[in-house]
């Protein structure tokens, strides 16, 4: 399989010039007979959104929005499957006694689309951050594994048993519960996922110095982070890719991580598969770096890790 992250710096509330932003990273490096591209959390609105207020300008229509749009064209222009976040409005109709308003839910969302236009996937975010908790809902549904069919451009097709996760799903549920039901890697060892795909908006307490100082680097720590939290996976007897795309860059605004105004992100999109016992991964892109992180898993894995133990409020 040949697997994209799409890894670039979103401005916070500027989905049409973002949307620009990413067209302009694919065309400078058009990827070719790709199977899947992916995006990270809230692509194009950004992620740092305060209240409701702020994001609500931004909400999208269930798998009906800008975001969507995008992926479909891309989807059909690549001729592979794309997955994007985006901040999804759900508004079923009012009863009597509600008002349209009453009735408003926002969720953080992800979809997934194929190449015909046909909405594969759609996941709401479960394990909120403090920094959505105040405008989205968490998932009604949980978690979601499905079939995903594969191929279209790497014969021979093949169908694929997907997991989905965004940022802080990752994360024990509010960082309340118990570091070691890891849920969401629980949840596609049990289904048997053969691929997690993870898209990111993950935050890191790395300087502004410190990143620009090696901007080109992964920023290991929170690499070895992801790895902790996938545990089970990584220790489980079956191997399974994992698709990790984060975004990079800085949004204004609270920083739950500390006292300072701004936030920044640790970037570090991977390509990589776990499971009895190692690590294996193809690619990894800087902590700064806007790039498309492409990956071709019939190729030698460029290197191979060992998990090492870590806590921490990190998230996105």
């Amino acid at each position: 399989m040949r697997i994209a992250c799409l890894q670039f710096n979103p401005s916070l509330g500027k989905p049409t010039e973002n949307i620009a932003r990413a067209n302009a990273l694919l065309e400078t490096s058009p990827p070719k007979n790709l199977d899947l591209l992916v995006l990270p959390e809230l692509a194009f609105s950004g992620y740092n959104h305060p209240s409701l207020p702020s994001i609500l300008p931004y909400l999208e229509p269930t798998a009906a929005g800008p975001s969507t749009e995008w992926a479909k064209t891309t989807a059909a222009l690549y001729n592979c499957i794309v997955t994007v976040g985006y901040p999804e409005i759900y508004s079923p109709p009012p009863t009597r006694s509600e008002s349209c308003t009453s009735q408003l839910t926002a969720y953080n969302s992800l979809v997934t689309v194929s190449p015909s236009g046909e909405t594969l996937a759609h996941y709401r975010k479960t394990h909120l951050y403090y920094t959505d908790e105040t405008w989205a809902q968490e998932s009604p549904e949980g978690w979601l594994s499905t079939a995903l069919k594969f191929g279209l451009n790497t014969k021979p097709e093949k169908v694929v048993k997907a997991s989905f996760g965004i940022c802080m799903d990752l994360n024990p549920h509010k960082f309340v519960a118990p570091w070691g039901e890891y849920e969401l890697s629980r949840h596609a060892l049990e289904q048997r996922a053969e691929i997690l795909v993870l898209s990111m908006a993950w935050l890191t307490r790395l300087s502004k110095e410190a990143i620009a100082e090696k901007e080109e680097q992964p920023d290991l720590d929170t690499l070895g982070y992801w790895i902790e939290r996938l545990k089970p996976l990584v220790e489980g007897e079956k191997e399974v890719l994992v698709v990790c795309a984060n975004r990079c860059g800085e949004e204004p605004g609270k920083n739950p991580l500390g006292a300072e105004e701004g936030v920044r992100y640790a970037g570090s999109s991977w390509v990589g598969k776990v499971g009895k016992g190692q690590v294996r991964i193809w690619e990894i892109v800087g902590r700064a770096e806007e790039s498309l992180c492409v990956a071709d898993t019939e190729e030698k894995p460029k290197w191979v890790l060992r998990m090492k133990s870590g806590n921490g409020e990190n998230g996105g």
